[in-house]
């Protein structure tokens, strides 16, 4: 059996956009490729239904076992994709209602204009930008539409600051969906709304905000049966790229991320200019310069070299250098850790996240704004457990 890592780069190698049939399946891997284990990857990575589309236009002939694991991904796939829609139909009419019009960020804006079919781009959740002023009356209305909302400080765990409140309506039929333990994998029950107030990542003192001006170049597109607001072309790209960088600080699942930026690069032209202009003003330019370098190297996203060379003048020197070394075994490091299981564990994991995180940073102030993080462990999530536990 191939490794892991062997088996991810066969999968990413099968959705590059300068990948033929005849060229893959003459590889020397093929011959010893395990066709079941790799369709076990791709569902976990939320990769299946691409997977599953590449070679059913390719005409493969897959073993029957992996073809079923493969096949039946892709129908729950397009089955939950299509009651998103529904849900996000009911929610936006309500929004409008009360003259609200928010901006539908990343899954659902994808799936329906950048992938060949909604079917191909899993979601876990609807994430929607307001405004600070239209957010109270956003959540009361969700509200009224059954859905139960839950709050968390800003100032509490890593930081986070984009959203502090999730709205899940649980239907009584199907109470074990939201907590099946891959999001990929669920098909049953209505998907949670993560209401947004601005695009800012932000990550134990770590923070990136491309939000300004987004707003006066928004767009209006055809989701489900609604018209809706979504990001312009290039702020939609800059913000999947500093999007899928903290995903990689954060430990958290990036495949999904990943094959967006080839989906996004290529559905079509790119203001190359206006799109770097962005990334550098927001100071943005090394988490543009990582994801597009990763996804022209791994899934032969089209990437003028000259806009990496541009984002790459706009980036610190030592992070430049460690941007040119990153991998699929660095994506897989960060992204495949083990569950954590004991305070012991998490304090260390808590350590090695802050370190994780200020390599991202431009400068030491940027590095000491995330060290002194771990100086308020009673504001984090491992902190709390040991209040609790003392108290």
């Amino acid at each position: 059996m191939s490794s892991p890592q062997a088996t991810t780069q066969q999968i990413l190698n099968l959705l590059r956009a300068d990948q033929s049939p005849d060229h893959f399946l003459a590889q020397p891997q093929q011959r010893t490729l395990d066709w079941d284990d790799l369709a076990i990857r791709a569902i976990v990575f939320g990769l299946a239904s691409q997977v599953y589309h590449r070679l059913s236009q390719w005409e493969v002939r897959l073993p029957p076992r992996a073809l079923a694991k493969l096949a039946v991904t892709y129908q729950a796939q397009a089955k939950r994709n299509e009651a998103i829609y529904t849900q996000l139909d009911e929610a936006l009419a309500a929004f409008a209602g009360q003259q609200i019009a928010p901006i539908a960020l990343k899954g659902v804006h994808l799936a329906a204009h950048y992938y060949a079919e909604p079917a191909l781009r899993p979601m876990n959740d609807i994430d929607l930008l307001f405004t600070p002023d239209e957010l109270p009356r956003a959540e009361s209305i969700l509200l009224s539409l059954g859905y139960g909302g839950k709050h968390k400080s800003a100032d509490l765990g890593p930081g986070i600051s984009k959203h502090t409140s999730t709205f899940l309506r649980q239907a009584a039929s199907a109470p074990a969906a939201s907590t099946t333990p891959n999001p990929y994998l669920s098909a049953n029950s209505d998907r949670m709304i993560e209401p947004h107030t601005s695009l800012e990542e932000s990550w134990f003192g770590l923070k990136v905000d491309i939000t300004p001006g987004i707003r006066t170049r928004a767009l209006s597109a055809h989701l489900g049966q609604h018209n809706c607001c979504v990001l312009s072309h290039e702020d939609l790209l800059l913000h999947i790229c500093v999007h899928f960088c903290f995903h990689l600080i954060m430990g958290a699942p990036s495949m999904v991320q990943l094959t967006d930026l080839l989906a996004v690069t290529q559905a079509q032209p790119t203001d190359w200019p206006a799109f770097c202009q962005r990334a550098c003003a927001h100071r943005a330019a090394p988490y543009a310069l990582a994801a597009l370098s990763l996804a022209q190297n791994l899934l032969a996203a089209p990437v003028p070299a000259h806009v990496l060379s541009e984002l790459g003048q706009h980036t610190p020197r030592l992070l430049r250098q460690r941007i040119s070394q990153l991998s699929l075994a660095d994506i897989l490091q960060r992204t495949q850790q083990k569950p954590l299981t004991t305070i012991g564990q998490r304090l260390w994991r808590g350590l090695q996240d802050r370190a994780e995180t200020a390599r991202w940073a431009a400068d030491w102030r940027g590095r000491w704004q995330v060290w002194q993080t771990a100086l308020t462990i009673a504001k984090t999530d491992t902190g709390q457990m040991l209040l609790k536990r003392k108290g």
